[in-house]
């Protein structure tokens, strides 16, 4: 699976189930290298979660469901301006689709990691949001920061969080309408050389300067890891 898009403090955030929830947060600083802007929200009332790049949020989005049932989708407002997308995708919006365990216990569910390789960050050229935007700190060259996405259904001390003891930060938090907990947790790693890899031979996109290529691939566990990289792997006006 490949999307297109065009172009912090490591607070953790809680929002009450009785409210929506929104987290914005970038990767690098603001002026400098950076990946693209993420959004990440619910629904009053409802236990859908939703993740979408900031510029393209309007055509393509992830969905995880409060059934277990998780779509990576083009929106009906993309399939209606492009008249022949259905066909392409044969006659479906999804891109892909997978399953979470629902109501694990102890044990926690994760879905969905996002991945941020050092290598793709580069300056941008668009504007980011001044306001309730989080800038999670670069990793360093040759590690990457993945945001994790996890459900958990057991309660957590106070002050505590899953992979707090193995260096996971909490950014952000908050309880479902249906008592699930929702749990944002990022943490750095070696970039490991299959994703080098990838990375090293894409082919020149030939995309716009600020673009960003979103890669999907299956993880241990069903779990979708999807990349946030540079269009191009040199892009020196970029950086």
């Amino acid at each position: 699976m490949v999307l297109i898009s065009k172009l912090g403090h490591q607070n953790s955030l809680h929002m009450s189930k009785l409210s929506g929830f929104t987290f914005r947060f970038c990767i690098g600083s603001q002026g400098g290298k950076r990946s693209g802007v993420w959004r990440v929200w619910t629904n009053d009332g409802k236990s859908d979660v939703y993740v979408a790049v900031r510029t393209i949020a309007g055509l393509s989005k992830i969905s995880l469901h409060e059934t277990g049932d998780c779509n990576a989708s083009m929106t009906a407002q993309s399939i209606a301006m492009d008249s022949t997308m259905l066909e392409k995708l044969n006659g479906t919006r999804h891109l892909d689709q997978w399953r979470r365990p629902l109501r694990t216990g102890r044990l926690l569910s994760i879905p969905l990691r996002l991945r941020f390789p050092a290598s793709e960050l580069r300056a941008g050229i668009d504007s980011v949001p001044e306001k309730d935007l989080h800038w999670i700190p670069p990793p360093i060259d040759g590690c990457t920061c993945d945001v994790v996405f996890m459900f958990s259904s057991s309660p957590h001390e106070p002050g505590d969080w899953p992979w707090r003891t193995t260096g996971g930060i909490c950014l952000a938090s908050t309880v479902l309408a249906n008592g699930e907990k929702l749990w944002l947790v990022s943490k750095n790693y070696t970039t490991g050389q299959p994703l080098a890899s990838v990375l090293d031979e894409r082919k020149p996109s030939n995309l716009p300067l600020g673009s960003r290529l979103l890669m999907g691939e299956i993880g241990p566990g069903n779990i979708r890891i999807i990349t946030d990289a540079a269009s191009d792997k040199s892009a020196p006006t970029e950086a």
